[in-house]
């Protein structure tokens, strides 16, 4: 069996290793990130959270993740 190569993401200011194959949604349920309450830039564009799943993360990809807090 095939062992599974790394990547490298720069997440919010900093680099991360992760599996190649790990999608946008993959990543924020591995860290508990609740969907509903984030904003995700993905490359410079900001991603409807529709798109999370279908987005297979590369080996030098930029994410800049945002927790919304609603307040008043």
């Amino acid at each position: 069996m095939a062992e599974a190569r790394a990547i490298v993401c720069h997440i919010n200011g900093q680099d991360q290793t992760l599996r190649e194959g790990t999608t946008l949604l993959g990543f924020l349920e591995s860290k508990d990130v609740p969907i509903q309450a984030i904003v995700v830039e993905h490359n410079g564009k900001v991603l409807p959270k529709g798109r999370y799943e279908g987005i297979v993360l590369s080996d030098g990809d930029t994410l800049e993740i945002i927790q919304i807090i609603g307040g008043g």
